[in-house]
C-alpha cells in the first residue's frame, strides 16, 4: 500500500482538480473554430461594404447591391445559420450565428468591431 504525505496528497488533489476545470472550461462567445469561420466569411463582406460607402457615401440597402462590382458573389450563411445585414442611417450592422457551447450572436459594426455574446 502506497502512502501519501498530507502535502503530496493536496499537490495530486490540486492536479486532479484543475485538469477537470480544463476539460470543461467552455469557451466564450466569439472564440474558436465556429467563430473564426464566421469572421473569415464576413471579412470580404466588410471590405466591400467599406468599398461600397467610400464610392457611393452611403452604405447598401441590401447586401445584393454588392454584387458583381465589390464581391462576387454574397454568403447567406455560416455555420448553417444565416448571416444578417441591416443598413442604418450612417451604419451598419452584420451578424451570424453558431450553437455550440450554447447559442452565440457576433455582430460587427464600424464604430464597435466585432461583439459576441451568448446563452446556455
Amino acid at each position: 500500500m502506497i502512502l501519501l504525505k498530507k502535502s503530496q496528497f493536496l499537490f495530486i488533489i490540486t492536479i486532479l482538480f484543475l485538469t477537470a476545470c480544463k476539460l470543461f472550461t467552455v469557451e466564450p462567445p466569439g472564440v474558436g473554430e465556429k467563430s473564426e469561420r464566421g469572421y473569415a466569411a464576413c471579412a470580404p463582406m466588410i471590405k466591400a461594404l467599406e468599398q461600397y460607402r467610400a464610392d457611393k457615401g452611403e452604405y447598401p440597402k441590401t447586401l445584393a447591391e454588392l454584387v458583381p462590382k465589390y464581391i462576387s458573389e454574397v454568403p447567406t450563411e455560416v455555420n448553417n445559420e444565416p448571416i444578417s445585414y441591416t443598413k442604418t442611417d450612417e451604419s451598419f450592422s452584420l451578424s451570424f450565428h453558431y450553437v455550440g457551447p450554447g447559442t452565440n450572436t457576433c455582430t460587427f459594426t464600424p464604430k464597435d468591431k466585432w461583439h459576441c455574446s451568448g446563452a446556455f
